[in-house]
């Protein structure tokens, strides 16, 4: 099977694992295990899908948009009813589509280029929210470590207080075409999510000091920066459960 053939066949891939055992699905992951580059464009892909997912589904269809379609055509027959409602059914449908086209096109056209860091912090609150599977599970953090460095994906010293809590896992996601890199680190019930990212991924960042802790509903994140790394901490916690995680000042 060649590179394209494979990147034609995951490109169907659904999201989950229900795919994993039919036999075509099969032989083209078994090519992202040989070809680092096939496995970069499928995790990217993956994390394209699950971006678009967030998205639509936090978009809802405009209140009453139904209702008025059907409230400007005069009653007719059973048939014409029928009709009707299927052309207010496609009108929505539409609608969905002509949204998800432009987010499909603004995606695909930012490149590898610096976004927000309100941006960032929205994109990767969308996937830690929605328990991302791990690429790689490990209760130690030596392997996971090897892991990251053979993907060539940020990483950095890890803060003594999250260090010493027990690892899960990690998995590489990505922001305006940067990875990113995501450790999962489980404290009893609380899972704690440390993200790094490339400095140059977000738009006019500098070093700062102390972590800046935000609030966001039941969850808290934590943001602070080096000389080259971006990094943020999300807990579905109380803020004086994430401080523990956070570098010393």
């Amino acid at each position: 099977m060649t590179k394209e053939e494979a990147k034609r066949i995951l490109a169907a891939y659904r999201p989950g694992d229900q795919d994993r055992l039919d036999s075509h699905f099969a032989e083209a992951l078994q090519e992202t295990e040989r070809d680092a580059e096939l496995a970069r464009w499928f995790a990217e892909e993956r994390e394209f899908d699950r971006t678009v997912a967030a998205h639509v589904s936090s978009v809802p269809v405009p209140f009453g948009l139904k209702t008025r379609i059907l409230a400007n055509v005069a009653p007719g027959s059973n048939t014409r009813s029928r009709w009707v409602a299927a052309l207010a059914a496609a009108a929505t449908a539409a609608a969905a589509m002509f949204f998800l086209a432009q987010l499909i096109g603004v995606w695909r056209a930012t490149g590898q280029h610096a976004g927000s860091l309100s941006d960032y912090e929205q994109e990767m609150m969308s996937f830690v929210k929605l328990p991302p599977p791990l690429e790689m599970e490990s209760l130690e953090m030596g392997p996971i470590k090897q892991w990251i460095l053979e993907r060539k994906a940020p990483l950095a010293e890890i803060p003594p207080g999250i260090a010493a809590v027990e690892t899960m896992g990690c998995r590489i996601l990505y922001f305006r075409g940067y990875p990113v890199t995501l450790i999962c680190f489980c404290h009893g019930q609380t899972v704690a999510h440390l993200l790094m990212v490339d400095r140059a991924a977000l738009v006019g960042l500098k070093p700062r000091n102390p972590p800046v802790v935000t609030s966001r509903g039941d969850w808290t994140t934590a943001t602070w920066v080096d000389q080259h790394y971006a990094y943020m901490v999300a807990v579905h916690d109380k803020p004086t459960a994430a401080r523990q995680y956070l570098p010393h000042s």
